[in-house]
C-alpha cells in the first residue's frame, strides 16, 4: 500500500481511538492495537502522538473543507451561506466523529503553544472561506452595506460551532432541520430586505 494511503489508515485508526478513549489515554500502543499492528509500524509513519494528532487535525479540516464544496456546489446565493455553514455541524456519524476529534484536539491543546496554533491556523482557513463568501453576497448587493464580512464570519461560526456542541451535550439538542433553520434565521437577518 502506498505510505499516504497507509498514514490515513493511521490516522483513521487514531481518530476511533481518540473518539472511544479521549486525546489524553490515546497512545501509539493504543492505535496500533486498533490497527492489530505493532507499535513500530505506526511510529515509521509518525515520530510521536503530537505528530499524529497533528496529521488528524489536518484530516478534520482537510473533510470540513471537502464537506464544505461538495454542498455548495449547486446552491446559490445566500442559500450558499447557510449549506456551508451546515457542513460544520454534526448531521451525520462522519461529522460527528469529526466534531468529537476537534473537540478532543482542542481540549488536549490548552497550555501546548505550538498545538493552539496549528488549530488557530486551520480555524482561520475556514473562516477566510467564510468571509470571502460574505464579500462576494456583498458584491453581489445582496448582504447589507453595514455588514462587516470579518466580524460576521467570527458570529457566524460561533454560531456553528455552538449547535455543534450543544448537539453533544444537550439531552434533548436540536433536530437536524432545527439546526438549518436557527442557522437559516440568522443569515436572513444580514441580507437586504426587500
Amino acid at each position: 500500500m502506498p505510505q499516504p494511503d497507509r498514514r490515513l489508515e493511521v490516522s483513521e485508526a487514531a481518530w476511533r481511538v481518540i473518539v472511544r478513549e479521549g486525546l489524553d489515554r490515546t497512545s501509539m500502543r493504543a492505535i496500533a492495537q486498533e490497527m492489530g499492528c505493532t507499535t513500530g509500524v505506526v511510529t515509521h509513519y509518525f515520530r510521536n502522538k503530537q505528530e499524529l494528532i497533528l496529521f488528524a487535525l489536518r484530516q478534520v479540516k482537510e473533510r470540513l473543507q471537502a464537506a464544505m464544496e461538495q454542498a455548495v456546489e449547486s446552491v446559490p446565493g445566500p442559500d450558499r451561506l447557510v449549506v456551508m455553514l451546515a457542513a460544520f455541524l454534526p448531521l451525520d456519524s462522519e461529522r460527528q466523529e469529526i466534531l468529537r476529534v476537534w473537540l478532543a484536539f482542542l481540549g488536549y491543546a490548552v497550555g501546548r503553544d505550538n498545538l493552539m496554533a496549528d488549530h488557530q491556523q486551520s480555524a482561520a482557513q475556514l473562516r477566510t472561506v467564510i468571509i470571502q463568501e460574505l464579500e462576494a453576497l456583498k458584491a453581489q448587493q445582496i448582504l447589507r452595506s453595514d455588514i462587516d464580512p470579518a466580524t460576521e464570519a467570527n458570529a457566524l461560526l460561533a454560531l456553528a460551532n455552538g449547535l455543534s456542541l450543544d448537539s453533544l451535550i444537550q439531552g434533548q439538542p436540536l433536530s437536524l432541520d432545527q439546526q438549518r433553520l436557527v442557522l437559516q434565521r440568522y443569515v436572513k437577518t444580514l441580507l437586504i430586505q426587500d
